[in-house]
């Protein structure tokens, strides 16, 4: 009998055991938000909501779920959802599970968190908290946030639609000159976050205390400017230090403008290079401050001294001035900037961003006939170059992208267009950008 006993009472703790392995073994991870994780500058007012569920078993299925949302971590952590508890849902549902509690708010992050219940009537565990940061809804939620840009074009020289080649030569040359943005400001207390909201037409890059924000390229996407473009969030407060801190912004052409000059497939402009941008701070106390664009900003010109999306860019390193991304650069030479139109609508970009997701070495490098050196990345790729060079000052180096090598091992760029490499280009390049007349080029295939 007590043998019985003992076997029984082993039955038991070999079941409780194997219970308690399922329940710990049922978790939800990889939850997203509008199919991003952690998103910022969300704009719809009801988000998608996703996760997955993971088991060590076998043929487990959700149930049921609760999703908390909360307006603070610390609420989270409490189980407290403030904007919305939606209590335990008897649903398989794991996609696509619309948010539907109080009114989201622009510009303010939320954090959220979800379990499960299985098939088996194992409960997970909550899912680590994950968040999402609302973007600017309305117009008026960029505050007094302006366009600014260097220059202004007249309506008359705009070139809207495209036109394709050239165009007229009555046009001139369109060239314009390429703008860099600066703004000092102060963080006079504990900071809890800094967000940055910014488009730059066509293209931009923004800087906090000489530091890039982000790893994006080439934002914002391309829109139909005359009805809209894009602004990218950025959460900027690791870049900002208690104190005087910078802001700098550097502007390209895109699509937004393209100059008459070397190689292009059309022509088109919607106005010079232009940004607007609004920062927000959230300190420890719980106030909050705002930076936004205006004509208190300074601008001047870049060492970038050409900027085509068809005929690649000049470089001038001698133009570069050190520090401008950064607190206590003396800007007295700078003009202020102007106060421009901008797209009627600024809409948050939700595409993913691009961003370098592999690196290439060359796996031939050599000098062709012609004397150019020629790097062969072995594959047909869409990049950006890295070159690291020691030269004389006003020495001119090109590098020009190909597909096939000719007859003088020389890259050449006939399977995709005219070349942009021609001899007539590169003297007037070097006279351009400065002595010695005889480049240095290097070609990439």
């Amino acid at each position: 009998m007590n043998h019985i006993r003992i076997l029984f009472l082993l039955m038991m703790v070999s079941c409780f055991s194997c219970r308690q392995s399922q329940l710990s073994s049922l978790k939800v991870k990889n939850l997203t938000c509008e199919h991003a994780a952690n998103p910022l500058g969300i704009e719809t007012s009801s988000p998608a909501l996703a996760w997955q569920i993971f088991s060590d078993s076998r043929n487990v299925l959700q149930k049921a779920y609760q999703i908390l949302v909360a307006g603070s971590l610390e609420q989270l952590d409490e189980n407290v959802g403030d904007c919305w508890n939606t209590g335990k849902i008897s649903s398989d549902n794991s996609i696509q599970v619309f948010y539907e509690g109080k009114p989201l708010q622009p510009t303010v992050t939320y954090y959220w968190k979800v379990k499960v219940w299985d098939n088996r009537g194992n409960e997970s565990d909550w899912s680590e908290p994950q968040i999402w940061q609302m973007g600017l809804l309305s117009a008026g939620d960029w505050s007094n946030a302006q366009w600014i840009a260097l220059q202004e074009q007249s309506a008359d020289q705009r070139i809207v639609p495209g036109i394709h080649g050239a165009g007229k030569p009555e046009l001139g040359d369109m060239k314009n000159i390429l703008p860099i943005f600066r703004r000092e400001f102060q963080v006079e207390k504990p900071l809890k976050k800094a967000t940055a909201f910014v488009s730059g037409l066509g293209h931009f890059e923004m800087y906090l205390n000489g530091k890039k924000a982000g790893d994006h390229f080439l934002d914002p996407g391309w829109t139909n400017y005359e009805k809209y473009a894009l602004y990218e969030t950025f959460d900027i407060t690791s870049y900002l230090n208690e104190g005087a801190n910078a802001c700098g912004i550097m502007l390209g052409n895109g699509f937004y403008h393209t100059p008459r000059e070397r190689y292009r497939k059309c022509v088109v402009s919607y106005g010079y290079p232009k940004t607007v941008c609004k920062i927000i701070f959230e300190y420890a106390d719980g106030s909050k401050t705002e930076l936004v664009t205006n004509d208190s900003w300074k601008t001047t010109s870049s060492p970038i001294t050409f900027s085509s999306i068809y005929g690649g860019e000049s470089y001038d390193a001698r133009l570069e001035q050190e520090g401008w991304d950064q607190a206590g650069f003396d800007d007295s030479r700078w003009q202020q900037a102007l106060k421009v139109d901008g797209p009627p609508e600024l809409r948050s970009q939700t595409a993913t961003p691009l961003k370098i997701m592999e690196s290439f070495e060359p796996k031939n490098i050599f000098q062709s006939k012609t004397g150019e050196w020629v790097y062969d990345l072995g594959q047909n790729a869409s990049g950006i170059i890295r070159l690291s060079v020691k030269a004389a000052k006003g020495q001119s180096i090109q590098v020009f992208p190909g597909e096939l090598i000719d007859n003088d091992s020389a890259v050449t760029q006939r399977a995709s267009g005219v070349r942009f490499g021609s001899n007539t280009l590169r003297q007037d390049v070097a006279r351009k950008v400065g002595k010695p007349d005889s480049p240095t080029t290097v070609s990439v295939i």
